[in-house]
């Protein structure tokens, strides 16, 4: 199996400094417009205003991105991006005043713009890695064999036992902890050069 050339490289956040990185803008769509629009249609926003809103926050990152300074005291990349989303939807349907608006979509804007609760904010944060996890788990998944992406499956995401998996596929025990270790070890690889936390981090034992 190839060793991944992001492993040594600086995270993604880092890299979309450099916009003329297609690479790294491609992977940050790939992980993020998901994301983004499921928020949005979680919010029963309308197909064609989810996908204006979604173009914004992305063209907001784009102009941000080259001269991002991070700052501790105000929170994580995942924390912005969720601000930002929430701001986007605002803005769209304030400019769009004009239309006529429904008595669910007025509604939906004023809990908007209020300061987002707790339970919200725990559900962006299982959105996002969720979504990360679903793109590393696409990227990762060719580099392996059948047999050991199923007891890897079987093992972590359908919780069976190492024991059971064996019985069922004819490994051994053994081969089975193996495969789950194997794969579990290159999603951390994976999502470790894309993960915003390991971005902040970077930048401030830099400034250190």
């Amino acid at each position: 199996m190839p060793d991944d050339p992001l492993v040594t490289r600086q995270t993604l956040l880092l890299r979309l400094r450099d916009r003329a990185d297609e690479e790294s803008w491609r992977e940050f769509a790939e992980i993020y417009t998901p994301l983004l629009y499921r928020y949005c249609q979680k919010r029963e926003i309308k197909a064609q205003d989810a996908a204006d809103i979604v173009q914004e926050v992305m063209r907001s990152v784009s102009l941000a991105m080259e001269n991002f300074e991070y700052d501790p005291e105000k929170g994580k990349f995942k924390g912005w991006l969720f601000t930002a989303v929430r701001n986007a939807i605002s803005a769209h349907y304030r400019k769009m005043s004009k239309r006529p608006v429904t008595a669910a979509e007025t509604g939906m804007v004023r809990k908007i713009e209020e300061t987002p609760d707790e339970r919200e904010e725990k559900d962006w944060e299982r959105e996002y890695q969720r979504e990360l996890m679903s793109w590393a788990m696409e990227k990762v998944r060719p580099e392996f064999a059948e047999r050991i992406w199923n007891a890897f499956e079987m093992t972590a995401l359908q919780g069976k036992s190492p024991s059971e998996v064996a019985e069922e596929t004819g490994m051994t025990k053994n081969a089975v902890t193996l495969a789950k270790f194997r794969v579990v070890k290159r999603l951390r690889e994976k999502t470790a050069s894309i993960d915003s936390d390991k971005w902040e981090r970077e930048v401030i034992a830099r400034k250190d």
